[in-house]
Formats: C-alpha cells, structure tokens, sequence
C-alpha cells in the first residue's frame, strides 16, 4: 500500500550512504538523541601510557566499567573508535525496563541466576540512582511503563505475579486507566510498571563518560584499538597514534567486527538493524492529550512502535526496517502515522513532522527474542569481553559494567554473576535478522493494521 509522504526538511535530512543506513553506522548526528550542540569531545591518544585496566568502548558498558573502576581508585583508560555513544548506546529507543521479560535463560548461570536476579531488582533503577549521584543530565525520567494490548493478556497476567511477588509496583489495568494514562481507548488491558521510565542514551552514555573522568579515568576519542598484543604479565593495547600499557584489557564494544585482534569476538553474534525516528517538537494540543501521563509505552505483543515523549516535546519511536530499505524513512514514519492516527483519533490533523530518522544494530546472544541476555568472554589470560547487551542495554549494559568493575577492583572473580565463557561461533548468525526482520515484524504489521493482535 502507498503513503502519502510525510513533510521532510532540512532538519531531518541525514547525509548518510544506502550501505550505512543498511549496516547501522549512519552518523551519530542523525540520531535524535545528540544536542544541538555536540557535547564536549574526547581528546586521541598521542602517547604510550601505562594503566591498571584499559577499556575499549566508550558505550553504556564501557563507560560503567571506567566510572566503577575510577570510584574504587583503580588506573583506567578508556580508549574509543570515535566518541562516547556512538554505537549503540547513543542510537536506542531511550526505553528504561526494571523487569526481564524471561528467566528461564539464567539457570546456566551461577547460582541458578538467583544472584543475578536479586542483583538486578536490588539496582533496578540504577539509571536513575547513576543521573542523580553523578549530576548527569540525560534527560532521565522515572515516569513508569505501560504494556498496553488490545484485549486480555494471559502472558502479561502472569508476569505482573512473578514480579509482584518480587516486590515490584506493577498494576494489572483495563481500559478505564489505559484511557486515562495513555489518551486512547484503543487499548483494554494493560500493565503498568511504577518503575521504569525513559532516558536520552547518548546523554546518559556522555555522563557516566564524565564522571569516569571527573574521577581520574583517562578518556580518548577518536583512538580505535588496532591491536592488543601481549607483553610480559601484561598487554598492550595499540590505536593510531598512542599505546596503552595495562595488567588487563575489558572489550566494551559490537563494533568489534573487521578488527585483526580477537576477531573470533565478531562471531558470537547475532545482529539486528533497527531503526528510529524522532517527531519535531509536538503542537501543545498533541502533548495534553497523547500519553499525559508522560509512561514509556510499548504495545503488547508485537511492540511495533515504542514511544516516548522526550524532554524536547518529541515524540520518539522504533521499529525494524524492510531488509534492503533501511533508509526509506518515509514510509517507516508513515506506517508510525497511521498507527498514531488510529490509536489517538487527536493527532488526525495534528502538524506531527518528521525531524530525524537513523538506524542501528543491536548484537544479541541468542536468535530467540527475549533470551538475549549479555556475554562475559574470557579471550585470554587478562583479557575480558563485555559485550552482546540485546534489547536491555540502557539498565543492563550500566548495571553489569558496575559488578565487573567492582569484581576486579576487589580482585574476586567469584563476585561476577555472569558464567564467563570462551567466544563460541553462532552457527547461523543472520537466524535472528531473518525470523525478526523478514518474517514476524513483516507479519506484526499485517496483524496490527486488522487489529488481530
């Protein structure tokens, strides 16, 4: 079917190839979540130090391993390709989850996953806590979440016990308070996470980045690593003009692939392009009556079109492009009109305007949806990986950065609640960008527009 185009400006034009929409490294600057003005750069390593710990990656796990390893007076360096929140971590849906939405995945894991789990709900709302303690402005706001559905959810049921049993504030709700929170009665059931909220990646990723520093980690940008070599009982890690001496080296980064250093990291994988979109800055009439209740909104089951509504008056969403038509933001930002017009009757009318349009790649663990838990690699002696964060990255790339710091810091690998393992090669690396991006988001679409879901 045919969509009328949506209004595209100047604002929202984003001078980037067909192939780098396609692999998800379009410039930083067509995400939405940049300032209008840059945030301060990090300078390039231009000589050779010495540290207790080197990180490559300057994303949301990289930058929690510096700023946990700084607090506790360990010598860090952070080393990055280009410049904090880059990748990934400056490129998501801004979504904040306190919950998992399996559990059936960490009993591999030690203890069953039971240390993990009560790690996890002890520092749910570790975004939050970081903004706060550290002075980070990234637009951090605990609003809570809404899953909304159609009609009643036994799944959703089900999970609303486990986690109230786990002592989190979530409401089953119906229609009344869907209508009430969300604007809209195109939703009847629903659950609603007191916890949780939003936040802008890239701001956050820049904050912990400078706290790290404001602690005496050493930060550089624009320094890829070219090589990690090692050196007696230590290792040295090589970027274009500079070098890095550490007893230990943690790999913070999906951008791993085409490096000649531990490139068996690159097939443990399985990548997804996603794709986001900003609005301009929404008609007050719009933002009285869309989502008033300001919740991070996911509809249940198929989450086509997350929203939130950020600090700037936009409204943010995501989906998963067509294969090959990754830069066809029209008609992206036209099947998102449809389905705001349909569910909130308000915005028919409404001047809702496309400001920004960019892609990424999230690199999960697992071609199963919701089982894409992260990896710890031990690539050698000295050498650790901290990498494949899925979906959950804005809570679990900074919470599991912190219990990997703090497990060095205090030298007790008996602390990490992740099993460290050897890099192993998936077997079928493009599975999960298959079933997801050619078969059920193609078919989530179908059923969302006939109301079948």
């Amino acid at each position: 079917m045919n969509f009328p185009a949506p209004p595209m400006t100047a604002s929202n034009s984003c001078t980037a190839t067909r192939a780098e929409f396609e692999s998800g490294t379009v410039p930083i600057h067509c995400s939405a979540w940049p300032p209008a003005t840059l945030t301060a750069s990090y300078p390039a390593l231009e000589q050779d130090i010495e540290a207790d710990v080197v990180v490559i990656g300057a994303g949301l796990a990289g930058s929690s391993v510096a700023l946990h390893l700084a607090e506790r007076g360990i010598s860090v360096v952070v080393v990055e390709a280009a410049q904090p929140g880059d990748g990934a971590s400056g490129r998501n849906a801004g979504h904040v989850q306190p919950f998992l939405d399996a559990l059936e995945p960490l009993q591999s894991w030690p203890g069953q996953g039971q240390p993990f789990i009560d790690f996890f709900i002890e520092n749910r709302n570790i975004v939050f806590d970081l903004c706060a303690r550290h002075g980070i402005d990234g637009d951090a706001v605990k609003s809570g979440m809404v899953e909304a559905a159609y009609k009643k959810q036994g799944a959703l049921e089900t999970k609303a016990a486990r986690w109230q049993k786990l002592g989190y504030e979530v409401d089953v709700i119906g229609a009344d308070r869907l209508r009430e929170m969300l604007g809209t009665d195109a939703y009847s059931y629903g659950l609603h996470w007191r916890e949780g909220g939003q936040v802008n990646p890239y701001l956050f990723t820049h904050g912990l980045t400078s706290a790290a520093a404001g602690l005496g980690a050493r930060v550089f940008g624009d320094s890829p690593a070219l090589s990690c070599d090692k050196r007696g009982q230590g290792w040295i890690v090589t970027t274009p003009r500079g070098s890095v001496r550490a007893q230990k080296v943690i790999i913070c980064t999906n951008g791993h692939t085409g490096n000649a250093f531990f490139p068996e990291l690159a097939r443990t994988r399985y990548p997804l392009v996603a794709c986001a979109m900003a609005t301009k800055p929404l008609p007050q009439a719009v933002l009285d009556t869309v989502n008033p209740a300001r919740v991070a909104l996911t509809q249940y089951p198929a989450g086509l079109f997350p929203i939130v509504i950020d600090g700037r008056k936009r409204m943010i969403t995501a989906t998963i492009p067509y294969p090959g038509r990754a830069d066809a933001a029209q008609t992206y930002f036209a099947y998102f009109l449809r389905y705001l017009h349909r569910t909130f009757p308000q915005t028919r009318g409404a001047a809702i305007e496309l400001e920004s349009y960019w892609t990424g790649v999230t690199a999960s663990s697992s071609h199963v949806y919701h089982n894409d838990f992260a990896k710890l690699y031990e690539v050698a002696d000295g050498v650790m990986a901290l990498m494949n964060l899925g979906t959950w990255g804005n809570v679990m790339g900074p919470l599991l950065g912190m219990n990997l710091a703090h497990a060095i810091a205090a030298e007790r690998p008996q602390d990490l609640l992740m099993p460290v393992e050897r890099p192993a090669s998936v077997r079928f690396p493009r599975l999960f960008e298959f079933k997801i991006r050619h078969l059920a988001i193609p078919a989530a679409r179908v059923a969302d527009r006939f109301g079948l879901v």
